[in-house]
């Protein structure tokens, strides 16, 4: 992580905005591969991310980091609403699928996030897209014991009954969603 990233990263937008003027190369990233709007969804500095869409040049709204994931999916994995809103608003495409084929859907629900979850029900993302390993938000959600997502995505009209291959044996979601709570 460099100066510049670790502002992005921390929200301090009067720092980015000192480096940038200063000549700082904006189109960086870490080992990761995470940019400056990779950063800033990540950890909800909306001011950040305008700074970034608004005034500096060539910036790639969906680029992939290593594992795939773009801005939105960040955004989505760690519960901040504000940053996915402001990330649509922009123009994301929020159907890119990471390397594991998981959706935003996929990574809010395994995350417990349920206002992120319900902001993406909201924008009509397939509830019952799968990644790679055949996995549905709703297995996601169960999977990570977070009733309130799988309730949030029962009532969207998620599958209860979705098949799944994990490892060569068949399991339906009821039980999952039954799950121990």
């Amino acid at each position: 992580m460099n100066a510049l990233l670790l502002s992005a990263w921390f929200g301090h937008l009067r720092i980015l905005q000192i480096l940038v003027n200063s000549g700082a190369k904006i189109h960086c990233e870490n080992k990761d591969g995470l940019t400056l709007l990779h950063c800033a969804a990540q950890g909800g500095h909306v001011p950040v991310l305008a700074f970034i869409m608004e005034d500096l040049e060539d910036v790639a709204l969906d680029q992939a980091d290593k594992l795939g994931r773009t801005a939105f999916h960040r955004a989505a994995e760690h519960g901040q609403l504000d940053a996915l809103d402001f990330l649509v608003g922009s123009g994301c495409d929020h159907s890119i699928k990471d390397k594991e084929g998981n959706t935003a859907l996929h990574l809010a629900a395994g995350r417990g996030h349920v206002a992120v979850l319900q902001q993406l029900v909201d924008f009509g993302l397939d509830l019952e897209e799968r990644n790679a390993e055949g996995l549905t938000a709703l297995h996601a959600a169960a999977e990570g014991t977070h009733p309130d997502c799988v309730q949030l995505l029962l009532g969207a009209g998620s599958s209860v009954d979705a098949l799944t291959q994990v490892a060569r044996s068949r399991h339906w979601c009821l039980p999952w969603a039954a799950g121990p709570w």
